[in-house]
């Protein structure tokens, strides 16, 4: 546990504002409903699983939600574990729809928007699906196409997501890597992403 000391400046100032009802900081606190992602700039959302308690076969990756114009708020995280069935993905995410969503592996380490076809286009910079063998289509996850193309995630209308799981792949294939999640389901054929439409979720794996 990390103990914060504080100047006594500092406590005496807080006790003071206390004892005088009429005095109020320059900023209200947050309201109990307001989620905490939506709270925390996104610079304060931890980028990598080195602060997490977890062993040599689980991965965190920290989620952001992403629109054309930034890397927006903490969406949740998705845990994954290497498995002798090969690597288990669970997500705990906010703001899905229920239904299927799109889910790959891209190439670059960035969620960052940027220009394509003359457009912004969210999570652009982490570029395409993950293809060390260089298949260049999309498959889906039983097919001969990209190593990144994962099962869909699925969300029951609880919010509830299932776990899925992709043979042939490691943690340290995760590595330098990003996470993307997309607003619909994914047909696994369409290339580049399965006709899965937005990313609209997006975790750095440095």
């Amino acid at each position: 546990m990390k103990l914060r000391i504080f100047s006594l400046s500092v406590i005496a100032s807080g006790m003071l504002m206390a004892c005088n009802p009429d005095q109020r900081p320059d900023t209200d606190p947050l309201p109990d409903s307001m989620p905490a992602s939506d709270a925390t700039p996104v610079a304060d959302q931890p980028r990598s699983p080195a602060d997490a308690d977890t062993d040599s076969n689980t991965l965190i990756v920290y989620m952001n939600r992403v629109t054309p114009d930034e890397v927006g708020a903490g969406a949740g995280t998705i845990t994954v574990r290497q498995t002798s069935d090969g690597l288990v993905f669970k997500p705990n995410l906010m703001g899905l729809n229920t239904g299927m969503h799109g889910f790959h592996i891209h190439q670059n380490p960035s969620c960052e928007p940027e220009m394509k076809d003359g457009k912004r286009v969210a999570a652009a910079a982490a570029g395409g699906h993950y293809d060390p063998t260089n298949a260049g289509h999309h498959a889906g996850p039983d097919g001969d196409g990209h190593k990144g193309d994962l099962p869909m995630i699925e969300v029951d209308s609880t919010g509830a997501q299932l776990e899925v799981t992709i043979n042939g792949l490691t943690l340290s294939d995760l590595q330098n890597r990003s996470l993307v999640v997309h607003e619909r389901r994914d047909d696994y054929s369409s290339d580049p992403a399965g006709d899965s439409g937005a990313r609209i979720a997006c975790g750095v794996i440095n």
